[in-house]
């Protein structure tokens, strides 16, 4: 019911779509989220001309941390004014990582 809201509202005013991304707490994803990373991934790899399996492998670690970070914050709060975000470079992820290409 919610989502269907949500659909309705964000098709007719915005001319976009939702996608909830559903996590479990055993790293679990929901059908919707993993068809979002797959498509996430492909358009990342015609875009950049690099290979599937590292941008999905960055796409999850990416999400991942900031998945993790945000609940940190809620557990222990802010303990600085300003968050500085890292690179968000698919080749250097890759190679901090440890990835093989």
């Amino acid at each position: 019911m919610k989502k269907r809201e949500y659909m309705d509202r964000i098709q007719n005013h915005d001319m976009a779509s939702f996608t909830p991304l559903v996590f479990s707490t055993n790293g679990g994803m929901g059908r919707e989220a993993t068809a979002f990373y797959r498509r996430l991934a492909d358009l990342l790899t015609r875009k950049k001309e690099t290979s599937y399996s590292n941008n999905i492998a960055f796409i999850r670690c990416t999400i991942s941390f900031s998945l993790l970070r945000s609940s940190v914050m809620c557990i222990r709060g802010s303990r600085s004014i300003s968050h500085r975000v890292p690179d968000s470079s698919i080749t250097l992820g890759v190679m901090e990582s440890g990835l093989k290409q």
